[in-house]
């Protein structure tokens, strides 16, 4: 059965007028969807009921069920979603003192490889449709009683490798007469495939973009992340300084891991490309968040302050972002495998 997130407001006018009923009644269904967030047809109480009848018939209205919520000591929330096919995504809760981001996936697994990454380790299983990516934020929206004021699309998954459902995704998501968030207030996080890129800051060019780097040098990078030998950084950033898209800035992510990447050479290396590249960024660093038998491991915390003077002191804004929910797994993938390791 299909979900009827995953039809265009199109589609579902034509299957409105099919039935017999005015085209009205496809935004008041619109509006029961996405902005009350209703958990069932039955509940369009304005919507005819022979109507209902034939769309709860017809449609899926959620295409996740919630598996588990857990709580962590800092208020983080990670949510546990099953889908249909009987897989599980992850999304997190990110309380802070004047907003709620939701760290949203699109992909189950990831094939990008990523040698210090949780969820590249666990392999690729498939794609997120639209609906799984939506349901996501609508049912974090009832499960937390308030709608997230902010979403990060950096969950599981490289979103640019699902493009054209993520593309559907951030479409409804933005869109007045859907979810009408900001497109400001939705971040992208990549690995940079450079097709997709391009697509990407063409058809949104108000949306935030992060890009996940982690180094300044393309033989480091290759050795942790195997996408350079594809989309090399240099022509990555390329696409990005072309764009001259909005007032945001790019962000660069740049996880901090123990004798990899948090050498004065490898550092000297980052702010010599973006000087080079002259791009207008903020560096976010992110000290490795361990997960059991990973490799690498996070710097000392001395050294990590040390790193953000050093960059600072090139005019470069950089910022050490906090470690959310560590007692809880929070990091991409992590309560994921400890799901299905502790169910197998």
């Amino acid at each position: 059965m299909r979900n009827i997130k995953d039809i265009s407001v199109k589609e579902l006018h034509e299957y409105i007028s099919s039935l017999g009923y005015e085209k009205y009644r496809t935004y008041q269904i619109l509006g029961w969807i996405y902005k009350r967030k209703v958990s069932n047809f039955s509940e369009m109480t304005d919507i005819p009921k022979s109507l209902r009848e034939k769309l709860e018939e017809d449609f899926e209205l959620f295409s996740l069920t919630p598996v588990d919520k857990i709580k962590s000591v800092d208020n983080t929330t990670k949510l546990l979603f099953g889908t249909k096919d009987g897989e599980i995504i992850e999304s997190v809760l990110i309380p802070s003192k004047d907003k709620l981001t939701l760290c949203i996936s699109t992909q189950i697994g990831c094939r990008m490889g990523c040698k210090f990454c949780s969820t590249g380790m666990q392999g690729f299983k498939r794609n997120l449709k639209p609906s799984e990516i939506i349901d996501q934020y609508l049912l974090a929206a009832k499960i937390e009683g308030r709608s997230p004021t902010n979403i990060v699309i950096m969950g599981m998954g490289e979103p640019l490798d699902n493009w054209d459902n993520v593309r559907l995704a951030i479409k409804k998501l933005i869109d007045e007469k859907h979810c009408a968030i900001s497109k400001r207030r939705i971040t992208l996080s990549t690995v940079g495939i450079i097709p997709e890129l391009k697509k990407l800051v063409s058809e949104f060019p108000e949306l935030p973009i992060a890009l996940s780097l982690n180094t300044g040098r393309s033989e480091t990078r290759k050795k942790i992340m195997p996408i350079e030998k594809l989309h090399p950084m240099n022509k990555v950033l390329d696409v990005l300084k072309e764009k001259k898209r909005t007032r945001k800035i790019l962000t660069i992510e740049y996880v901090l891991m123990d004798g990899i990447n948090d050498s004065d050479e490898e550092i000297e290396s980052l702010v010599n490309l973006i000087k080079v590249k002259n791009i207008k960024c903020k560096v976010n660093l992110i000290p490795f968040n361990e997960w059991e038998n990973s490799p690498f491991k996070k710097p000392p915390e001395d050294r990590i302050l040390r790193i953000q003077e050093k960059i600072i002191s090139h005019g470069i804004s950089t910022f050490i972002r906090k470690s959310r929910g560590s007692d809880i797994l929070a990091a991409c993938g992590q309560l994921r495998w400890k799901y299905l390791h502790d169910r197998r």
